[in-house]
């Protein structure tokens, strides 16, 4: 069988043209496909452009890994015979665990992407780009959707490292806030508006880019979405208010402004305004 490359429509094997728009065809044998297959050329970014495969993939990697390095801590915390909620207790271990899972995060984006050096990364993951006019319009933004959260509720739900941060005592409580107000922002953006959000969007509409991004971000922010609507809307919101700088934006600072002034502006209202 062939096929017509333009309108997906089959032929036998003797026809040679489209009979609709006249393009030459394509033979559908599984032998001649792994063939060409084999002969195309490993494209890298910028030659090779994102698509939702690429996404879905990433997506999947990262399940796996997560997995595998939330029971590799496990291991490690048993086998050291340390007590079971040392990483609510002790900055250090902490910050370390989530660097562990940051990577299992980061890494298969990064691979995904096809960007072989680090110039090539900082281009394609739109961190090579001042911040833009639009960086403001997210840090306004992101103290909205805050105030509007902790007028309904939300503000007075803590995350699990300002408890941690308020219980401890000492130079190391510091750690506990580092991922909150450093590796979220700049990794989460990095993955899912510098990588996941422009494949998506290399292959679906703007609309359907957002929804996939909105329903990622109430997933991975699961403890706080349960048992909170508000929570649910505020973090929807935000995460639009992203997908549309990026949208708008070729730098991807702005996102990671607006991620930060939204995760610090939590820190500040139940640290020092409850």
């Amino acid at each position: 069988m062939k096929k017509c490359p333009y309108c997906g429509k089959e032929y036998p094997d003797e026809a040679t043209n489209c009979a609709i728009d006249n393009e030459l065809l394509l033979d559908k044998s599984p032998q001649l496909a792994t063939v060409e297959k084999q002969n195309e050329p490993y494209l890298v970014f910028p030659d090779y452009k994102w698509s939702a495969s690429d996404a879905w993939k990433c997506l999947g990697t990262i399940l796996v890994l997560m997995l595998v390095m939330v029971f590799i801590l496990a291991v490690i915390i048993v086998a050291s015979h340390l007590p079971h909620p040392i990483y609510q207790t002790n900055g250090f271990v902490y910050l370390f665990a989530t660097i562990f899972l940051y990577a299992a995060y980061l890494i298969p984006a990064i691979y995904f992407a096809r960007t072989k050096t680090f110039a090539v990364f900082l281009n394609g993951f739109g961190l090579d780009c001042k911040i833009s006019k639009y960086a403001w319009f997210g840090v306004i933004m992101a103290l909205i959707i805050r105030c509007h959260g902790h007028f309904y509720g939300w503000g007075k739900i803590s995350t699990s490292e300002i408890v941690s941060f308020e219980n401890t005592v000492g130079f190391a409580r510091y750690f506990f806030l580092v991922p909150l107000l450093l590796l979220a922002p700049f990794i989460e953006e990095v993955v899912n508006r510098g990588f996941l959000y422009k494949a998506f969007r290399g292959s679906y509409s703007l609309e359907i880019s957002m929804a996939l991004l909105v329903v990622l971000a109430i997933i991975t922010h699961w403890p706080q979405c349960h048992n909170s609507p508000s929570a649910t809307f505020n973090l929807s919101v935000l995460t639009i208010v992203q997908c549309y700088l990026r949208e708008k934006s070729g730098s991807l600072w702005d996102c990671i402004l607006c991620h930060f002034a939204f995760n610090a502006s939590l820190l500040f209202i139940v640290v020092f305004l409850s």
